[in-house]
């Protein structure tokens, strides 16, 4: 059984679970009324068969350490190609099997408690001693005036690396097209995923760079919104915002509601919006998953360590991919996610 650590104050409650370190069941005041701003996939308690690795335990929010997981360079645009068959430069340390595993081995291992108080919960997690990092702690903190929470990752490395780096927050869409409005904040340029994350089915230009959200390439020509979600049609995509600002706020016109996510972007200079509206009709996913990631990070996109390590088409324009560790020097990265007015 996943062991439950949870916390509640007057202004909201959350679940921490041991497997995978993942925040869950987030519910926040709003006024006189409560709101829940997260998505939990929804397998988790249909009968769904269990999943492996990160699908598993999908819930509200989680660190990635290292962020993304290998692709095959022949998946992608020709721009791309050469930094996902790239090799890992050797003042870098050599990769690890859990390298390569979907965000790391934070998604599937067993969390200890290392401390909890009426308003915050500290975890741990023990990296395989062949990995180049040697733990991540983790603080989840309720603000005890508000409807917020903040929280710090603590990344320690056991050898001198880079690696990617992110965080993984996932809202719940409403069920209204165009019901939740994104305000980015400030960024210097956009891109699409090179690889299409649902082939055949995803409507963006692959390896696109654009600079409003509301003005995203299709790869059969024209524009597209995606600052409004839902999409009325069924697709799923990832674009990420480079040379960010650190702030984000959603805006839910349906129940009336905005949070706003706030982040160090000194550390992690770029948000990745992964948008699942209904595209994968594979199982587990079987057409019903509606939710938006919205993940700061230091990374090219979820391409894996050898990409972000790598020359790619997002460091060449001055955007960090990769975050430098070191023995003894731990890097800590804080962020702060709120109910605000709308």
């Amino acid at each position: 059984m996943d062991k439950i650590w949870h916390l509640e104050w007057p202004h909201g409650s959350f679940n921490v679970h041991a497997k995978g370190g993942m925040l869950g069941r987030v519910s926040l005041r709003n006024g006189n009324q409560r709101v829940e701003p997260f998505y939990e996939a929804p397998w988790l308690d249909d009968g769904t068969p269990e999943q492996a690795g990160l699908l598993g335990q999908l819930r509200s929010e989680f660190p990635c350490v290292p962020f993304g997981v290998p692709w095959s360079p022949e998946s992608v645009t020709t721009s791309w190609q050469t930094s996902l068959a790239a090799s890992v430069d050797e003042h870098d340390a050599p990769l690890d099997s859990s390298d390569d595993l979907l965000h790391g081995y934070v998604c599937v291992g067993e969390w200890t408690l290392v401390r909890q108080t009426d308003l915050s919960i500290e975890i741990a997690l023990e990296y395989p001693a062949s990995s180049s990092i040697a733990r991540v702690v983790r603080v989840i903190r309720a603000d005890p005036d508000a409807p917020a929470i903040d929280f710090s990752v603590r990344v320690e490395a056991r050898r001198k690396t880079r690696r990617p780096l992110g965080l993984h927050p996932n809202l719940a869409l409403p069920s209204n097209p165009g019901a939740l409005r994104i305000h980015p904040g400030r960024f210097r340029f956009g891109v699409v995923h090179p690889g299409a994350p649902e082939p055949g089915v995803s409507h963006a230009a692959p390896g696109a760079v654009f600079e409003q959200l509301d003005n995203v390439p299709l790869r059969t020509g024209g524009t597209a919104a995606f600052d409004r979600l839902p999409f009325a049609h069924d697709t799923e995509e990832i674009i990420q915002l480079c040379g960010v600002d650190g702030a984000l706020t959603l805006t839910n016109e349906e129940s009336r509601v905005a949070y706003r996510l706030t982040w160090d972007a000194s550390i992690l200079p770029s948000l990745l919006l992964w948008i699942s509206n209904r595209g994968r009709t594979h199982s587990p996913w079987n057409g019903r998953n509606l939710c938006l990631g919205v993940e700061p990070v230091a990374s090219a996109f979820e391409l894996g360590c050898r990409a972000a390590l790598a020359a790619n088409p997002i460091n060449a324009r001055g955007i960090s991919t990769a975050v430098p560790l070191e023995p003894g020097r731990p890097v800590e990265i804080a962020y702060r996610f709120e109910v605000v007015t709308p």
